[in-house]
């Protein structure tokens, strides 16, 4: 269903929310985002002022001693996601102005600063920029909206979530994966294995208890078993298996399984001789999803391994999140009375 906005334009922000990384090299960057990261983590989990700090320092020296020459890319390409969704948005409506922002937890410019510049708009739609919602993105969103907005604010503000229950992020999923141009494996299917990479999560805590906040660990397993169903039964897959592998901590407790080091022994062990890896548990490529060719090789160097780059600015993603934001827009237009005319 088309809908057609008969007013003068309303002024909407599209805030993308990622969770944000050093761009240098710099000692006092990555201590900074390393301390915030910590900050916002000690709201859900207790992680005393001291401990935050000697992780950031320590954590920031390693990088220097292991002469880490640059940056993660992650900030960058939340950027150029937010440049495509601007024109994509601009391209296709007409009605109403959208500014997207590309703002971060652990960065500059800083999501709640954004938020609270924006509070005059029409309306505010934020886009977390991970499928899968949990305590330390969603959760602590929320939480800050619901302590700085007025009610009226509130009503005039989207928060896009479970974006993993979104067949049509599958759909982007699968054509990025199968139909553009990237460079698949040759060769018989049986040789040839995909490694979904997710977000780790903790499961257990140190005690074995479950831990007492959402971690979005069962709705990642259920992500990847959709995707990896999705990807299995599609006739043009070159793949002969699909697995699933977490980007673990290893703190805390017990996390998710299989870690990456499990599933890449599994694979090499099956004899698997080409293996691609891609991180579908992440909108951008980043610290996490990096390097891990060579971690793969070290395992097996006689196996040909290839990364296929995260979905980033692929007009797959832009189109599914675009069409997630005019969505939106229309819920608060329709609440605020906005929106007068509609057409088939």
């Amino acid at each position: 269903m088309a809908v057609a906005i008969t007013m003068s334009a309303k002024r909407m922000a599209v805030v993308l929310a990622a969770h944000g990384e050093a761009e240098t090299s710099g000692f006092f960057e990555n201590y900074q985002v390393s301390l915030h990261t910590l900050q916002r983590a000690s709201e859900v989990i207790a992680v005393p002022a001291p401990l935050r700090h000697f992780i950031s320092f320590s954590s920031s020296v390693r990088k220097k001693i292991g002469r880490k020459t640059s940056g993660s890319p992650q900030n960058p390409l939340t950027r150029l996601q937010a440049r495509a969704l601007q024109a994509h948005l601009d391209a296709t409506c007409h009605d109403v102005s959208f500014e997207v922002i590309a703002a971060f937890s652990a960065s500059a410019p800083g999501v709640e600063v954004v938020l609270e510049e924006r509070r005059g708009y029409d309306g505010v739609i934020v886009a977390p920029m991970a499928p899968v919602d949990n305590a330390m993105s969603c959760g602590l969103l929320c939480k800050h909206l619901s302590k700085r907005c007025s009610p009226g604010e509130l009503a005039r503000t989207r928060v896009i979530g479970r974006l993993w229950t979104d067949e049509t992020l599958h759909r982007a999923y699968l054509d990025y994966l199968l139909g553009s141009g990237q460079a698949l494996p040759d060769g018989p299917r049986e040789r040839n294995a995909l490694m979904l990479l997710f977000h780790g999560t903790l499961v257990e805590d140190r005690n074995g208890a479950p831990p007492a906040f959402h971690t979005g660990h069962a709705e990642t397993v259920e992500f990847a078993r959709r995707l990896t169903a999705l990807i299995e039964s599609d006739p043009r897959t070159p793949w002969g298996t699909v697995t699933t592998a977490f980007l673990n901590h290893d703190v805390g407790g017990k996390w998710s399984a299989p870690s990456f080091d499990e599933a890449a022994r599994m694979v090499i062990g099956k004899g698997f001789r080409h293996v691609s890896l891609f991180a579908a548990g992440y909108f951008s490529d980043g610290n996490e999803t990096q390097h891990r060719e060579s971690a793969l090789s070290a395992i097996e160097p006689s196996v040909r391994v290839e990364t296929i780059p995260c979905l980033n600015d692929s007009p797959h993603l832009i189109a599914c999140l675009a069409g997630r934001v005019v969505a939106a827009s229309r819920q608060i237009l329709a609440f605020s009375g906005d929106l007068k005319g509609r057409s088939v």
